[in-house]
């Protein structure tokens, strides 16, 4: 293997590297990935690449202070270079970082500025994830808050807390509204539990029912169309 990254382009290391993380490899992808960034490359493209491969590669591994420096690398990059969804999907990767350090605030900042830059492409896909991403930042913030002064019980959250809760509510709700106009149903599923857990802490007991029964339906329908499809590939 060490012949081999003395002999490889950076390009070729960088293929190799994410080849190795797509098959679980993670630890052998991040040393490629890193004889990449030592052999040096003047293409933005593939340096970006590298940079986000390395930071998801190390967010997997959960070593998350690494993820944190390699994403900011692809965010200042993704804005030197003025490619708008190179900028978005950055932000979003840093602030999914950001989250799990629990640093929640600067991750709100990485994700509206996703949803800006969605909505500036007109990409929905990108705009749903970008709400779903700040529900789901305000949903562990809300929660964090409330363990921290011993008020976690559903329904008695403080007041901080459970105003986290429902601005998560309102951003799943409008993630809910766009995932269902894209026809995406594995994502409607997903945002109706995340949905049913919001209204469980706010309280809202028969909501958090209705949705996670929403979440069943969605689940079966999703089945049913995975054997639908089958059965029409098996016919044709």
């Amino acid at each position: 293997m060490s012949y081999v990254k003395a002999t490889c382009s950076c390009l070729e290391l960088a293929i190799e590297g994410e080849r190795l993380c797509r098959a679980g490899e993670l630890q052998d992808g991040i040393s490629c990935f890193h004889s990449a960034l030592s052999r040096g490359t003047t293409d933005l493209r593939c340096l970006s690449a590298i940079y986000c491969q390395l930071g998801n590669a190390y967010f997997w591994r959960e070593n998350y202070a690494d993820a944190l420096e390699y994403h900011r690398l692809d965010l200042a990059l993704a804005r030197s270079t003025g490619v708008i969804m190179n900028e978005a999907q950055a932000s979003g990767n840093l602030g999914n970082t950001l989250k799990m350090l629990g640093k929640y605030d600067k991750a709100v900042v990485c994700f509206n500025r996703q949803l800006d830059l969605a909505r500036q492409l007109e990409d929905k896909q990108l705009e749903a994830r970008a709400l779903y991403n700040l529900g789901s930042v305000f949903h562990a913030k809300g929660k964090q808050w409330a363990r921290q002064v011993g008020q976690s019980d559903p329904g008695e959250f403080p007041t901080e807390a459970a105003e986290a809760q429902r601005k998560a509510l309102d951003y799943f709700t409008q993630n809910l509204t766009l995932v269902r106009e894209l026809g995406d149903r594995p994502a409607e599923g997903r945002v109706y539990g995340n949905l049913g857990n919001t209204h469980y802490l706010l309280g809202h007991f028969h909501k958090a029912v209705e949705c996670h029964q929403e979440v069943s339906c969605a689940l079966l329908l999703c089945a049913y169309l995975s054997v639908r499809m089958f059965t029409t590939l098996v016919r044709s």
